[in-house]
């Protein structure tokens, strides 16, 4: 189905050139820094198309190139400090949760002068 849609914009789109070459079939003089050339309306549009569509690819080939590059430097980094970093916080905070534990179970004590109640366990 979608290879159907696809033949039919092209064909659209094919027809809708064609009509528009045949309206703009005079002849016009383009001066270029070596000298001047006559040329069809319709050729001249259309090269300049093409050139701006190569420029388009290009710039989009050299950021395509930049990605791929930055995203091989990352997948062959080593340590991944990051990670690393992630890792660090991790400890820092189930110590942090570990003293925040003991302090309630200090206050609990001290409040109810006898030690935490254990959680029990239901069969």
């Amino acid at each position: 189905m979608k290879k159907q849609s696809t033949m039919i914009v092209s064909i659209i789109l094919l027809i809708i050139f064609v009509i528009f070459a045949l309206l703009n079939t005079a002849q016009v003089e383009v001066n270029l820094l070596f000298g001047k050339i006559k040329m069809p309306l319709v050729l001249l549009i259309l090269v300049c198309m093409l050139i701006g569509a190569l420029i388009i690819y290009l710039f989009s080939f050299s950021n395509h190139l930049k990605v791929s590059k930055e995203l091989k430097e990352l997948q062959n980094q080593p340590g991944k400090p990051e990670v690393d970093k992630l890792k660090k916080n991790v400890k820092q905070l189930q110590a942090e949760n570990q003293r925040l534990k003991k302090s309630l179970d200090a206050k609990e004590i001290a409040v109810q002068g006898t030690q935490p109640s254990q959680p029990t366990v239901k069969d």
